[in-house]
């Protein structure tokens, strides 16, 4: 069978993406992005493309990745798509005090059934995200991925895209300034794409 070029995937990518978050603006695009260490640059999990990657320093598993904005921004949903399956425990951090938003809600719930997204080499159809989190609306200009807990003690984490959003059909209480973030759920499925990268991570 022949194999789709990057350029038509990464086309498609775009198309189907706007099917599943409709006309939603991902902010993580305009923020400046920091993790707690990496062997790939952190710059790639913000960079709306699906064919590069952040991947934590070797055997990191309790790990972060921050947003940061100039302006306050509300948000209550972010998706997280991995290049391996190795989250296990995950949860959202805001603010100066970087706490944890309230009512937070993940599809799947449990992490360990989410689905290992290695193009080329692991289960297809690829699944954009593979994890979703919504929660209360938070404003804030700070917002961190803190990955909890891994599949193995050596299983450092490794992320195609994080991408996050103001949903108004989420926002049914009153914006908290110190306050909540929200989760649902979609997804794109593609029936080929390349290898993307090697299995060295």
């Amino acid at each position: 069978m022949k194999r789709t070029s990057i350029p038509l995937v990464c086309l498609i990518l775009c198309c189907v993406f706007g099917a599943y978050a409709g006309d939603l603006e991902n902010i993580a695009l305009i923020a400046t992005v920091e993790a707690e260490g990496s062997d790939i640059p952190v710059e790639n999990v913000n960079d709306g493309n699906f064919t590069t990657r952040w991947n934590a320093r070797n055997d990191d598993v309790d790990t972060w990745v921050e947003f940061t904005w100039e302006e306050p921004q509300k948000i209550n949903r972010v998706h997280v798509t991995e290049f391996r399956h190795r989250v296990s425990g995950h949860t959202i951090e805001y603010g100066d005090k970087l706490e944890e938003v309230k009512n937070l809600k993940m599809e799947p719930e449990n992490p360990d059934d989410a689905q290992a997204n290695h193009p080329g080499n692991q289960q297809q159809p690829l699944e954009i995200p593979d994890h979703i989190l919504t929660f209360d609306t938070v404003v804030t200009t700070i917002l961190r991925y803190h990955i909890t807990k891994a599949t193995g003690p050596s299983d450092e984490p490794s992320l195609w895209e994080i991408e996050i959003f103001f949903d108004p059909e989420l926002d049914s209480t009153p914006v908290q300034d110190r306050g909540r973030l929200a989760v649902t759920w979609g997804q794109i499925r593609l029936r080929e794409y390349p290898r993307y990268a090697s299995p060295d991570h």
